[in-house]
């Protein structure tokens, strides 16, 4: 059965996604705390204002999916492939983002405090205003970066000794 557009703004939390498509849903403003979409296809979806914190959203496909001003801390991103997606403002503090791949993403003015990009692939994103503090970037790649007005110092000179590309 396919999730009707009507569950935006609802409390999704219980519902068991097993058996559901949500390519193109508009789930935004929903509250989806802890709920395990593992592997999912959740391409061209609108997530933005979501409560995604402590979701399991380990190796889903998020093509053009936007997670504008989402709450996603502590949420499981590992392996995941993110590409096109707008994640301006949300909020990835604690985030699992390792061996993630992050194509043409907007993480502008978003929160990746305590986040782990180990091993993850960042090309053509944008961290303008993003914060990073305590960030893990062990051998993490990174290809044409944006990150003009990043808060964190540190961070941004970690970025450079790591031979990011810009």
């Amino acid at each position: 059965m396919d999730i009707p557009d009507v569950f935006k703004k609802r409390n999704l939390k219980k519902v068991n996604f097993e058996y559901e498509n949500l390519v193109g849903k508009n789930l935004s403003n929903s509250f989806m705390s802890g709920v395990n979409l593992d592997g999912f296809d959740i391409h061209n979806a609108d997530l933005s204002g979501s409560d995604l914190s402590q979701a399991n959203l380990h190796g889903t496909i998020l093509f053009y999916t936007k997670f504008r001003g989402a709450d996603m801390r502590n949420c499981n991103l590992s392996e995941a492939k993110i590409w096109d997606a707008d994640m301006y403002g949300a909020d990835l503090s604690g985030a699992d983002l390792r061996g993630a791949d992050l194509f043409n993403c907007d993480l502008k003015s978003s929160n990746l405090n305590d986040s782990d990009l180990s091993g993850s692939y960042l090309k053509n994103t944008d961290l303008t205003g993003a914060t990073m503090n305590g960030t893990e970037f062990t051998n993490t790649k990174y290809d044409k970066l944006t990150l003009d007005t990043i808060t964190d110092l540190e961070s941004k000179s970690l970025l450079k000794k790591q031979g990011t590309l810009w």
